[in-house]
């Protein structure tokens, strides 16, 4: 793979049921292509890495910090470090964005065998629903 390429070149991973991520990286940033699929909800969550999201296709109910609203395509979001934010599909049409984050979240890339906080505390808020 070259310093030019597509997504074709990345795997897709199925993150939580529903959720299909796919990630490149170089040594300070990160870019997330990301679909829900099939009524996705991502409860509570922070993270330390920084976050910028912006949506191309479908429609969410986003919150971060105290902030709430209904999103569609060309709606930006910034998360910062540590930051609870939360996530929820509307409507049957698959919900595509692009995240961006600094640092790079080492579990993203395909083969990492270390802790993930975060989805840690995705799976524990989704099995107390």
């Amino acid at each position: 793979m070259g310093q030019i390429t597509t997504w074709d070149e990345f795997p897709t991973v199925e993150y939580v049921p529903g959720v299909f991520r796919q990630a490149v990286s170089g040594e300070k940033t990160m870019l997330t292509r990301i679909v829900y699929r099939g009524g996705v909800v991502i409860p509570d969550h922070s993270h330390p890495a920084e976050q910028l999201m912006l949506v191309v296709e479908g429609r969410l109910w986003a919150k971060v910090g105290d902030e709430e609203a209904e999103v569609g395509p060309g709606s930006l979001l910034v998360i910062p470090s540590d930051w609870v934010h939360a996530f929820r599909q509307l409507g049957d049409e698959d919900v595509v964005f692009y995240e961006c984050f600094a640092p790079i979240r080492l579990e993203y890339l395909v083969g990492f065998k270390g802790p993930d906080a975060s989805l840690a505390m995705m799976r524990r808020a989704l099995a107390a629903e």
